[in-house]
């Protein structure tokens, strides 16, 4: 019984731990790249590497948004707002693919990530 109690906090202990290392793991596994040009219902992406890509995947994309007037302690302003989705097409190269929008009005700069339904 003292063994599995050691086991458990050691366990709830990693993963707190572990929690401060989110905001990389998020930019490593999630986070998948910003829109560079829009046309129309076409957009170039910027990624970091193109190799795991394959077409016709769903990203959704949203739109950082900053409100200066956040003055409550503990707040930092910015928020996230979902603004679409986009299917990949080809790749251009290894940092840059083309895709189709499929829904919402994007705009250059917005941040794209895989739809992975949850």
């Amino acid at each position: 019984m003292n063994k599995l109690i050691k086991l458990l906090s050691i366990a709830i202990l990693s993963v707190g731990l572990l929690g401060g290392c989110a905001s990389q793991i998020y930019h490593d596994y999630i986070m998948s790249g910003q829109v560079v040009t829009v046309d129309d219902k076409q957009v170039v992406v910027c990624v970091s590497d193109t190799d795991g890509l394959k077409e016709h995947q769903v990203f959704n994309v949203y739109r950082t948004d900053f409100d200066a007037t956040a003055i409550s302690e503990g707040e930092d302003g910015y928020s996230r707002e979902f603004v679409g989705k986009i299917r990949l097409g080809k790749t251009k190269d290894e940092h840059f693919a083309e895709a189709t929008v499929l829904d919402g009005e994007l705009a250059r700069y917005d941040m794209v990530e895989f739809d992975r339904g949850f």
